[in-house]
């Protein structure tokens, strides 16, 4: 099968409620696949939204009056193995996405009821958000979500309009808490573009923002992608990094679950942990101690399962109920809701530097999915049971073919049978039954990976 490069692409502590079921290959050349931008905007302007065009030429450092990076240009080297892409099913994809959850301010918020918004207008003007499954709700894993996939689109009008909308409700600008309320509560009046927000942080749309602006300010060079990423990455290893473990607890402060030892892997962003130390200089021994503790953690509690990793565990890798009220909290010794998102963390840290530790979680976790499958992604199911034998369930989504067919590009065998599962997957529309964000976002990630863009730009 021909191998494409698409460039896209021990601490002992308390336990909680159990859970209850209620319910090598080599680098290559890179190959440019020629896709071209969705918009052109000056990235350092993220409000005048359509008067200025990017220059592609992301080593000439003149993009928006950004400087060069300082990094070292020519990223030549990938190592997962791809099926042919579809991008035209891709875009298609990308087109409905927008369509279906992607609201700017200036179509939802009219002029009668920017009196009620006070201060907050200038900071929303330009911006825009991911409508929540609730639709007026905006959280800001979906900012995360949206900012990652407008940058591997180069929609950068898009993508700064999110960026502009996620540092408009910081937890704590005044204390150096950069990151965004984790929930945005509109109503019919302003939609979604409210005065206020919900809560503390959530530690994956935290790390999925700052992994987008280290990429963006990695491509143009606009400093302040750099600045506003490293103050996330500040605030994240001050308040959402256990001092002892290494690992990420769930949010700050107050979602610090079972005092900061109950983990939800499906949170820890490899590719944002190496920008992290690459651009956060200051902390880059201490981000080079998660990346490790966080390695060490999925290779001991992958080892201990069946070959996939629980929604939520504790310090000592057993599958622990978190508390939240959340659904995968209860279903936490299940690979689930949550965990449906780790393929992704591991297959794009392997695809870009190589790394055997990841290499050895896909191809463990790889073949798990090919026994349970035999090849055949329309026999992925919804939830797998972290050890013991798999019960009764349902068939998995678009995102659960996404995350399973990801894991098959780690090695020549298994990528045998991503060409059909890939087709599969960009190929299948998206629910009309429900506004349910979720599943359509994982498979839109999944779809970027497999057809080529998750582009890297740069040796990090």
């Amino acid at each position: 099968m021909k191998k494409y490069l698409l460039p896209v692409l021990g601490v002992t502590t308390a336990m909680l409620m159990a859970c209850s079921d209620d319910s090598s290959s080599s680098p290559s050349n890179a190959v440019d696949p020629g896709i071209e931008s969705s918009a052109s905007v000056d990235p350092l302007n993220p409000v005048a939204l359509s008067s200025a065009s990017v220059n592609p030429d992301p080593g000439s450092g003149d993009i928006g009056g950004g400087t060069t990076p300082a990094v070292d240009p020519g990223a030549t080297a990938y190592y997962a193995t791809f099926p042919t892409p579809n991008q035209l099913a891709v875009q298609t994809m990308y087109n409905n996405w927008i369509a279906k959850f992607y609201v700017t301010y200036e179509e939802e918020v009219p002029a009668s009821e920017e009196p009620y918004l006070g201060a907050m207008v200038e900071k929303l003007k330009g911006s825009a958000r991911i409508k929540f499954d609730s639709p007026l709700n905006t959280v800001s894993e979906g900012i995360g979500y949206g900012m990652l996939i407008t940058y591997f689109m180069k929609d950068w009008e898009k993508f700064n309009r999110l960026f502009k909308y996620y540092q408009a409700y910081p937890v704590s600008a005044a204390d150096g808490l950069f990151f965004m309320k984790w929930m945005v509560k509109g109503d019919e009046f302003k939609g979604g573009f409210s005065a206020d927000a919900t809560g503390g942080s959530a530690t994956d749309a935290d790390l999925d923002v700052m992994t987008a602006l280290f990429l963006a300010y990695g491509e143009t060079g606009n400093v302040e992608y750099l600045n506003y990423a490293k103050g996330i990455a500040g605030a994240i290893y001050s308040t959402e990094v256990n001092p002892t473990t290494h690992l990420f607890m769930p949010g700050n402060d107050g979602l610090h679950m079972n005092d900061g030892y109950v983990y939800n892997t499906s949170y820890f962003s490899l590719v944002g942990i190496r920008l992290a130390i690459k651009y956060d200089t200051e902390r880059s021994a201490a981000w080079q101690q998660v990346l490790d503790a966080t390695y060490a953690y999925m290779l001991k509690v992958q080892a201990a399962g069946n070959g996939l990793w629980p929604d939520w565990s504790n310090a000592d890798g057993i599958p622990t109920n978190p508390e939240n009220n959340s659904s995968t909290g209860k279903l936490c010794d299940y690979f689930g809701l949550e965990g449906v998102r780790i393929p992704l963390r591991i297959m794009w840290d392997y695809n870009w530097f190589g790394d055997d530790r990841a290499k050895t979680l896909a191809e463990t976790a790889g073949n798990f999915a090919f026994t349970s499958t035999g090849g055949d992604i329309t026999k992925t199911l919804i939830k797998y049971i972290y050890q013991g034998v798999q019960p009764t369930a349902g068939q998995g989504g678009a995102h659960f073919r996404g995350a399973f067919c990801s894991l098959w590009t780690v090695n020549a065998a298994l990528s045998a049978y991503t060409p059909a599962c890939n087709e599969l997957i960009v190929n299948t529309p998206f629910k009309t039954t429900n506004s349910l964000y979720f599943e359509p976002s994982m498979q839109l990630l999944y779809s970027l990976f497999l057809n080529g863009y998750f582009v890297k730009y740069w040796n990090y």
